[in-house]
Parts: structure tokens; sequence; C-alpha cells
């Protein structure tokens, strides 16, 4: 997995692109603690658009997070592979889901 990260001042965007599990996950849950653990309101974006695999690793880490951010926590154009696993476990509508990052930015 590769993660970029871009921490601006009306949002912070993770980028994510390959493989997202068991063994690649850690990057991910630390910098989403980092930013949970910062005070303010600003939007957490997860732009999944790049993602070729995932499993539940990726999604007990969104959950976790979820639970940290509430709100704050949005994710952006999804891969169609992550958006089955989302639909799947039934979590489709657990998080708030833009179809570009401007707009999963938005709420």
């Amino acid at each position: 997995m590769y993660l970029a990260r871009q921490d601006g001042e009306d949002a912070s965007l993770l980028a994510l692109s390959g493989e997202v599990d068991l063994e690649t996950v850690e990057p991910l849950r630390h910098v989403l603690a980092d930013l949970a653990a910062r005070p303010g309101e600003a939007p957490v974006v997860l732009d999944l658009s790049a993602i070729r695999f995932a499993d539940t690793a990726l999604i007990n880490v969104l959950l976790q997070a979820r639970l940290k951010l509430g709100d704050r926590l949005r994710i952006a154009a999804p891969s169609p592979l992550v958006v089955r696993l989302l639909c799947v476990l039934g979590l489709d509508h657990a998080f708030i889901i833009g179809d570009c990052r401007e707009s999963a930015a938005q709420g």
C-alpha cells in the first residue's frame, strides 16, 4: 500500500493505492490516530479510488477511525472493490462517501 498525506486548512487528504491487508494497514492506522488526536473540525478525506485489493483489515481501521473521528471521516471515490466490500458487510451507509475528493470533503 502506498499512502500520501496532504494536510490543508479545510481538510486532511489521505490518498491510498495498491493493496490494503493485515500486513500493510498499519501506516494508515497510525496516520488516522494522529489526525484523530489533533483538535479541530476539519474533515479527514480518504481517497480510495486506487485500491486494487482490500480485506477486512481496511474495514477494521475505517471503523476504528469512525469511532474517533465521527463524521469528520469521509471516503472519496472508493474503488469498485471497496464499494463491494462495504456493501457485502452492510457498511455502505456507515460512512460519508463522495464521488470525488471535493464532494467528500463537503459531506
